[in-house]
């Protein structure tokens, strides 16, 4: 008589002949000893097969690191699909444009040449339509360390946001989001470079409403998430490369000749605490003054 038992086939002996025994055993014919050797090696591997895949599903892949010469290409080819053409490098942004590549790629030839740190957020500052925005939009979704680009007016504009009756909006609720790491949206990880959260990038600060009120509470947006943002640098929650910005003001007052006011810096505009902060989180990439009006 055969019996067959976990994928083994046995011959068993006569009922007239079985003898029971205190040890419960019988010997294997040396076939059988092969077909039970055989079953046991696949189900250790299906069992290490189970255990692999349950410790592979619980893995992250991580952050790869890419070269200059790598996000070079990349902005080229990043910038011919959101433009339409390709990107115009000329002596106005020739510097700034390298040193993108440069700070993205995390090269340290970024410090020894534009004397920032690696550690530290982009501030891009220079004269109206230089292309600051564009290029800061151009490396948001960068291979290496994406972030979100959000206008300051478009932060005000959530502040001050009434919501209909009985259903409250705006507030500083609706700039919380903005005061932290941005988990981004799932999916398309490669795409993100398998960042779980993205940075910001606040664009045009000191184009915002500087006392911006939500139901007659005034408040300075601008200073509120950089505010925040800094304290979760100092806390250890944020890393200082996650913000960044874009500005048309320098950091000092501009006066003529004759010593009037041309132009209110951020000093001014914010108040010595923003912008001591704004010194701490960013590298400040400036554009030269003969930068061209791009819109014109």
């Amino acid at each position: 008589m055969r019996l067959s038992t976990g994928g083994a086939r046995f011959t068993l002996p006569a009922p007239e002949t079985f003898q029971p025994t205190d040890i419960r055993e019988l010997s294997l014919t040396d076939a059988e000893q092969g077909l039970v050797l055989a079953q046991a090696r696949k189900d250790k591997y299906t069992a290490a097969h189970e255990q692999w895949y349950r410790w592979k599903i619980t893995q992250q892949e991580q952050p790869q690191a890419f070269t200059f010469e790598q996000i070079g290409a990349w902005f080229q080819a990043e910038a011919r699909r959101r433009l339409g053409r390709d990107f115009v490098i000329d002596e106005a942004n020739r510097r700034i444009v390298r040193l993108l590549c440069l700070y993205f790629a995390e090269d340290p030839r970024f410090e020894s040449e534009g004397g920032g740190r690696l550690d530290k957020g982009l501030l891009l500052r220079g004269g109206v339509g230089c292309g600051k925005t564009t290029l800061l939009t151009i490396f948001s979704h960068n291979p290496r360390l994406p972030f979100l680009v959000k206008p300051c007016r478009e932060l005000v504009g959530e502040y001050t946001e009434q919501g209909l009756p009985g259903q409250p909006a705006g507030g500083e609720d609706a700039l919380a989001i903005y005061t932290k790491l941005i988990p981004r949206m799932k999916g398309n990880d490669a795409a993100y470079n398998y960042r779980p959260d993205i940075g910001l990038a606040l664009d045009d600060i000191g184009t915002e409403d500087w006392t911006a009120r939500h139901f007659g509470r005034q408040l300075s947006v601008v200073e509120h998430v950089l505010g925040y943002r800094d304290d979760a640098v100092v806390a250890g929650d944020m890393p200082r490369w996650a913000t960044h910005a874009t500005t048309n003001l320098p950091f000092d007052d501009v006066h003529d000749a004759q010593g009037q006011l041309v132009l209110r810096g951020i000093g001014h505009t914010y108040g010595a605490r923003v912008r001591s902060r704004m010194r701490g989180l960013f590298n400040v990439l400036t554009f030269p003054e003969t930068a061209p009006d791009r819109r014109a």
